[in-house]
């Protein structure tokens, strides 16, 4: 069985890589890219993708990240894989690579009355135009509430491992993709360290399938003063998250200055560096600050995203 790559072997892999300059990705005409993963609206997203990804290759971005629909891949199962297959060889035809992010943290409140998964049919509807399109999401303060995922259902965890084995097994020898993002922001939605035993297993899970890829999970939340206090670290979620990754990845939206603090903690690591989410003009994460640091330091971009 693979264990955890060693630091030698993770910079061999960033070093037979161009630069990764790549976004989070959602097509155009989708809300939050469901879309694209549906028998009928597959095409018609598809047609506006080909235009973004000739778009992607113009300005040199290499490579995508994006969250994958656990209930397309439940009712259909190899058909989105085929679908998948598809998408990727539209990727390829760009020299753009795939990261799929494949569990997330990052969720909405409470369990659900029905937790059963269906097929999505049609075009989302919203009503604010971010966030995956409702006004009730991850980002709005809840604090005495925590997200739910089906990973807390003792049942439904053999379906878990399942979807994760079923993805890695089709396409863990694929180099059209980069690497598995296999946690999302580990600990969001108020969850913290209870998803600590479901990221591990995903983690030995997926070495056990051996893929060729790199595996990570990404820091997101930092305290003030991570990488001024030698003693300070995330918390253990997210400290295990960075313990498995083959590759560090991390996200950052905040000022440009906490940026380049947090990042020269995680060189810490010794590890090559990814940061798979930012750009915030708010809080003036721009373009101009963050692209050319990232290039200089080596390190991977995944800003967010493409387009409007």
């Amino acid at each position: 069985m693979r264990t955890r790559w060693s630091v030698a072997q993770a910079w061999i892999w960033h070093d037979a890589h161009p630069w990764i300059m790549g976004v989070n990705y959602v097509p155009a005409i989708t809300l939050n890219g469901i879309e694209l993963w549906q028998d009928d609206t597959h095409e018609a997203v598809m047609r506006s993708v080909r235009d973004e990804l000739r778009l992607m290759e113009d300005i040199g971005f290499n490579s995508v990240r994006m969250l994958l629909p656990f209930h397309q891949w439940y009712c259909e199962r190899e058909k989105l894989l085929d679908r998948m297959d598809g998408f990727l060889d539209e990727l390829a035809r760009h020299g753009i690579t795939l990261m799929p992010v494949i569990f997330s943290d990052c969720v909405n409140f409470g369990r659900p009355a029905d937790i059963t998964p269906r097929l999505t049919r049609g075009w989302r509807r919203y009503d604010i135009g971010h966030h995956g399109g409702s006004k009730v999401n991850p980002f709005t303060g809840e604090k005495e509430r925590e997200g739910w995922i089906y990973w807390d259902e003792p049942e439904w965890r053999p379906v878990m491992e399942e979807y994760l084995s079923a993805l890695l097994t089709r396409f863990g020898k694929d180099e059209r993709i980069l690497i598995w993002d296999l946690w999302n922001e580990p600990g969001n939605s108020n969850r913290h360290e209870r998803s600590i035993p479901y990221l591990r297993r995903a983690f030995a899970l997926a070495r056990e399938l051996e893929p060729i890829q790199p595996l990570t999970a990404g820091a997101w939340l930092y305290p003030h003063d991570f990488g001024t206090d030698p003693a300070s670290d995330v918390e253990p979620i997210q400290r295990v998250a960075i313990d498995e990754s083959d590759v560090i990845t991390y996200h950052h939206y905040g000022r440009f200055a906490e940026v380049q603090r947090v990042t020269r903690r995680l060189q810490q690591e010794g590890r090559p560096l990814m940061n798979t989410e930012w750009l915030n003009r708010v809080l003036d994460n721009l373009v101009e600050d963050n692209l050319p640091y990232y290039h200089d330091e080596g390190i991977g971009s995944y800003s967010w995203g493409l387009v409007a």
